[in-house]
Parts: structure tokens; sequence; C-alpha cells
């Protein structure tokens, strides 16, 4: 990547988004802030029940409200003629990896928080702590031994991917699934039977006494109906995918015109998608102090893997197309993987969560069972385990083609003395590698 001064319009476009995005932030987190401790004090006499929620958010706005103050003073320090990164690839991923250890004892710690007097002061920096960590594991492994960004930049993707690609994602999101409301209720209006029986269902809902069995039979119903189970999955499993895939990685497009080499998209993408995988995580948590929030902590990695992985893959086919126009089969197959697996993810989330099995090809052929167990419970595992396969195997490929790329000296260099001055140059400096491909092209 070319480390030239940043242009205008992208400076200054940066400069309003993480600005008025730190401020935002910061400002929600000091109003979250002061309602939850609010709600602890008994003289007001308000109800306490949401104060834990309230510190969680709050934490969880100041966390990006000091991302994107990192982005900004990256921004306005003056540039380096050679950027320096602040500690050597291994040593930051040894850090990663003792923090990730670390964090098993955290998630034990997480549960007796949780359920404690004190929730309410250490649940909130626990959240953060124990959804951040993850997600700097994940990155330090995908830009492990590879041609890093020039310094500052990380904080920046991570900065844009905050405050203009979630947002955006957010908004399209909500778009979409007004659509899906309308064509399904449209639909309805042709099925009277079936919607009186949905209306009849939620008059008699009770929240406090849930009726398992009442569910499943709703559930079969809804489900049993070609019609519905196909718009559902056409959500879960088809648009959503398809637009947050092409959308993660939104921060790498303002820095196209930079010739970013392969490795340093894979790596861009991966913190693209470690941010958005994070802040999905911490939104879960929010509401964190029932009871059921180390469950969320821990599920929520693979969902962090998945989003990490994906976009790095993209990430990578995007820069070598930017690099070599040629690498157009790159571009289109590494995107057409990424909506695969986070396809497969929320296919096999979704089918692992109702209390009944729809009927699916292959799906309803698995054996039914009244146990607590459900089969399509492996499923998931088996995808993290390949996400995170793909992220270490990409990885790899790439540092092995960064070094068979490495310029050696001429083998005709004399063996002693003084080497013979040269009138053409031997080596290639590393800027005229950003255009090559693995096979020197």
């Amino acid at each position: 990547m070319q480390t030239n001064p940043e242009p205008g319009w992208r400076f200054w476009l940066l400069i309003v988004l993480f600005g008025s995005g730190a401020a935002l932030s910061l400002g929600a987190a000091l109003l979250f802030l002061l309602l939850g401790l609010a709600m602890m004090t008994p003289l007001l006499d308000l109800p306490s029940g949401s104060a834990v929620s309230f510190l969680n958010i709050a934490f969880t706005s100041g966390l990006v409200g000091v991302v994107m103050l990192l982005g900004l003073s990256s921004l306005l320090r003056a540039p380096r003629p050679s950027p320096s990164m602040p500690a050597p690839p291994q040593r930051r991923l040894l850090l990663a990896s003792l923090a990730m250890i670390l964090w098993l004892p955290l998630v034990w710690l997480f549960q007796a928080v949780e359920t404690s007097p004190l929730a309410w002061l250490l649940l909130p920096p626990l959240v953060v702590i124990g959804a951040v960590i993850p997600a700097w594991w994940l990155v330090e492994i995908a830009r492990r031994g590879l041609d890093g960004l020039p310094r500052g930049r990380d904080w920046q993707i991570l900065s844009t991917s905050l405050a203009l690609t979630i947002p955006l994602t957010l908004l399209l999101s909500l778009v979409m699934l007004a659509v899906f409301i309308v064509v399904l209720g449209v639909y309805l209006n042709t099925q009277p039977q079936l919607l009186a029986d949905l209306q009849q269902f939620f008059e008699q809902l009770d929240p406090t006494r849930l009726d398992m069995e009442q569910m499943e039979t709703i559930a079969n119903q809804v489900l049993s109906n070609p019609v519905i189970l196909a718009l559902l999955i056409s959500l879960v499993a088809g648009v959503t995918p398809l637009l947050e895939e092409l959308l993660k990685p939104l921060a790498l497009w303002l820095y196209a015109g930079d010739r970013l080499t392969p490795a340093q998209g894979f790596v861009g993408g991966a913190l693209c998608g470690a941010a958005f995988g994070l802040w999905e995580n911490l939104s879960a948590l929010a509401g964190a102090g029932e009871g059921s929030g180390v469950l969320i902590l821990v599920a929520r990695v693979g969902s962090l893997l998945l989003h990490t992985t994906a976009t790095a893959m993209f990430g990578w086919g995007l820069a070598s197309f930017w690099g070599q126009r040629r690498f157009l089969g790159r571009l289109i197959g590494s995107y057409l993987l990424a909506v695969g697996l986070h396809a497969g993810w929320n296919l096999f989330g979704v089918l692992s969560a109702v209390p009944v099995t729809p009927p699916l090809p292959l799906i309803g052929r698995l054996p039914s069972s009244t146990e607590a167990f459900n089969p399509l419970w492996l499923v998931l595992p088996g995808m993290a385990l390949l996400n995170l396969l793909l992220l270490v195997g990409l990885n790899r490929r790439l540092r092995v083609e960064a070094h068979q790329s490495t310029p050696v000296a001429s083998l005709n260099a004399p063996s002693g003395g003084t080497q013979p001055a040269q009138t053409e140059p031997t080596l290639l400096k590393q800027d005229d590698l950003n255009g090559l491909d693995s096979t020197g092209h």
C-alpha cells in the first residue's frame, strides 16, 4: 500500500465522520451512564431492572467513542516516511493468545458476577473486555506475518466500520425487514385460517407463562407452510448475507486507489469483519445481567469468527482485483464463498433454535427426538471450526506467496570482497511488488 499523504477528500470525510461519531458515542455513553446510576439510587424511586443494561450500553458506546478518537488521532498525526508497527507481529499474536487464555476464567467470572449484587458495577467492563479479547485474537491470527498496513490505518478502518458501515447496514436491514413484513402480511391475508390461528395465539399468549407445547404447535403450523418457510429462508439465508457481505468491507473502498496488496486487503477485511462482529456481540450482550449473558458471550464467538473470516476473504478478493484487473474470478469467488458461509451459519442457527424441524430436504430426514438435544447443534461448532481453518489457511497461503515473491540478490554476485558497482538494480523495491501476483506477473 502506498503511504502518500491523505488525499483531501478522504481526509476531510474521515475527519467529519470520526469527529461526529466520537462526539455522539461519548455523549450517548455519558447519558446512559447517568441514567443507569440514577436507576440505582433508591432516593429517586426509579425502576432498577434496566440499570445494568443501561450501564452496559454506556460502556459499549464509550468503547466506540474511544476507537473513533484513535482513528481521528491517526489522521491528525504528521505522516512518517517509514511507518513503524507498535510491536512485532509475533509479539502481538502472543499477547492476544495470552489474553484469550485468560478469557476462559473471565467467562467463569462473568457468570458469577452476572447474578451478584455488584453486577451493576462489575458487569459492564466485563462485557466489553469479554467481547473485545476474541476479536483482537482473530485479527492477530489474520495478520500474522503479513505485510502490515501503514501506521494508524487499522484504527481508521475500525472507526469507519463503526461510524459508517454498521449504521448503513442497520438502515438497509430495517428497510429489508419492512419489505418482508409487507409481503408476509399480503400473503397472510390470503390465508384466513392461518391468520385467525396466529391472532388467537398472540391474544392468549402470556409471556410469564409460556407453554412450550403450544409454541411447538404454532411453530409447526407456520413452518409447515411452504410459502412462509421460503420467505423466512430467503430473508435469513439469502438477502441478509448478500447485503451484509457486500457492505462489511465498505471501509476498504476508501483505500481502493492506494494499490492495496492482497495481504493488506485480507488484513483490512479481517478488521472490517471483526468490527462488525464485535458490534453485534456487544449489542447482544447489552441485556446481560439476568443470568443468560455468559451463554451469549460464548456462543457469539462463532458469529464473530464467521464475520472476520468471510470479510477477510472478500477483502483479499477486492484487493486482488484492484491491483490486477484480471482477478475478477477471485473477486466473485471470494464474495460468493463469504455469502455461502454466512447463509449456512444463519440457516442452521435458526434451525437449531426453533422447537421443531422444518420440512426441508435432508434436514427433515434427521431423527427426531423428544430429548433436549438437537442434532443440528453439532453443525454450528463444525462451521466455526471450518471458518477458523479457512482464516489460518488463507493467512498461511499469503505468507507463502509473500516469501516466494521476496526478491533475492543476483546469484552471480562475488562471494567475497567488495561487490562491484551495478548499473541496474538487481533487487525490486517492495512498492514494485504490490502489483505482482504469486507468479510474479
